[in-house]
């Protein structure tokens, strides 16, 4: 009887740790991905290493839907994945290569959060760099879904990626139309 008792406490105690890894916080999701990303040479080389790290992490096809805005109901099915793997391929690529310019020049990271309701979070960074120059202040826009925290708004120093992109996509799509603009996005990223 003991055996079963004990048996059973010790599926009980890894059923509470499973269920504790699952919980996890905002921030922490932040942390950990930006300290994996950071501590690793190869990654900061490998856009697409970091590409298997975040797309975990953001919520690139929300994230397209909000640039685009009413453009997104405009948009043909085919259009809209193929901006949205445009997109994602930008955004990776860019962070991967903003990652590794700062790697050898980041000091610490602070982070803190806040919850606007069991679903939606901001996860506030401040980079302070090694070279004495001015802290940069970071929020990842949060919400939460089956459970996973996923980003889907980047705010640097009070400007918004979602925001940004909107404005100049938009300008796009006016003038070259929505396969313009994922031509060119393509471009960029072969490009780089």
């Amino acid at each position: 009887m003991k055996k079963v008792f004990a048996g059973m406490a010790l599926m009980c105690m890894f059923m509470v740790t499973a269920q504790s890894a699952l919980a996890i916080s905002a921030e922490t999701v932040i942390k950990r991905t930006t300290e994996r990303v950071l501590n690793n040479p190869y990654l900061l080389k490998n856009p697409v290493a970091v590409k298997d790290i975040v797309k975990g992490v953001f919520n690139f096809r929300k994230m397209s839907r909000l640039v685009l805005g009413k453009n997104w109901r405009r948009a043909k099915k085919a259009e809209r994945t193929g901006f949205t793997n445009a997109f994602r391929d930008l955004l990776i690529r860019t962070y991967s290569n903003a990652l590794a310019e700062a790697a050898g020049m980041v000091k610490k990271i602070d982070y803190s959060s806040t919850r606007k309701n069991a679903r939606r979070a901001t996860v506030h960074s401040k980079v302070y760099r090694s070279n004495g120059s001015a802290s940069v202040n970071i929020d990842y826009v949060m919400y939460k879904r089956k459970g996973k925290w996923k980003v889907y708004n980047v705010i640097v120093e009070g400007i918004s990626l979602v925001t940004t992109y909107r404005t100049e996509f938009g300008r796009d799509i006016r003038r070259m139309g929505m396969k313009g603009l994922i031509g060119k996005i393509n471009d960029k990223n072969r490009a780089s």
